[in-house]
């Protein structure tokens, strides 16, 4: 489902790969790691799914390996690189490590790539999951910390634009508004409408009054019967490095971005 659309849909989603595929370097000049050939996929896949479900060790040990065999397999032609990195996410949730799954280190893999394919070669070359290890538990608290940051930055976003609604919107509904375009930021019109718990006439005024305002930004205008899609940029502003990567990764798949700013920043630093 994730690769059914946008990068890498043409490449047989969800089949394995049948040709002997790479991982490049950061220029892309360069091969730096080899993962393991089709022939050797299926055993290699059973026996990863298999440590997955039956595995008793400890939540942040086993995604680090998972993680590592997965990268090693390199199951299909694309989109090993996000699903490598939902992997860390789904399992540390499955785990009860993470109240929701809205963790995502992949950004400071990216940031630290030529040591992030260092570690994973010297596992594979040499077998040195430790070294490997305390790379991975580095990079989940400097996501933790780099999120939690953006948590503050949020909340103090919301503080500081609630009056601005308010003098804008002068409408009992205008928190209402505000809690909406939070949990929101990239939404339908008619989303709103039904969602918001505002009347449907009165959304309507308060979307066109928060657009001349500049609060919110038309991103594909309303079209007949089609509701327009709208961003509230200043929030999306602050998420913007790393988290609007996930924001756009999603939104390619399926069109609308869901999920709440607040859901996705915060609740997220694994519990060590």
């Amino acid at each position: 489902m994730l690769l059914s659309f946008g990068r890498g849909a043409e490449k047989r989603p969800g089949e394995y790969k049948d040709s002997q595929n790479y991982i490049g370097g950061r220029l892309r000049r360069s091969i730096e790691f080899i993962p393991i050939a089709p022939e050797h996929l299926p055993a290699g896949m059973v026996s990863l799914i298999d440590f997955i479900r039956t595995s008793d060790m400890r939540p942040l040990m086993k995604a680090a390996l998972a993680h590592a065999e997965f990268k090693a397999l390199h199951p299909f032609e694309d989109g090993n690189g996000r699903l490598g990195s939902m992997l860390i996410t789904l399992m540390l949730w499955e785990s009860k490590t993470l109240s929701a799954p809205h963790f995502f280190v992949s950004d400071y893999f990216e940031r630290n790539k030529d040591e992030y394919i260092s570690r994973l070669r010297g596992v594979s070359e040499e077998g040195d999951w430790t070294a490997w290890a305390e790379f991975f538990f580095k990079a989940l608290h400097h996501q933790g910390i780099s999120n939690i940051e953006v948590v503050g930055q949020i909340q103090q976003h919301y503080d500081e634009i609630r009056e601005i609604f308010c003098d804008t919107l002068r409408s009992r509904w205008s928190s209402d508004a505000l809690d909406y375009s939070f949990e929101n930021p990239v939404f339908r019109n008619n989303r709103f409408r039904r969602n918001a718990g505002i009347p449907s006439a009165v959304a309507n005024g308060l979307t066109n009054k928060l657009l001349e305002a500049g609060l919110l930004k038309t991103l594909i205008p309303p079209k007949r019967r089609a509701s327009g899609l709208y961003s509230f940029p200043s929030l999306l502003e602050i998420v913007q490095e790393p988290c609007i990567r996930i924001y756009r990764c999603v939104s390619s798949q399926r069109g609308l971005i869901h999920g709440s700013a607040f859901d996705f920043a915060s609740g997220i630093f694994p519990k060590i």
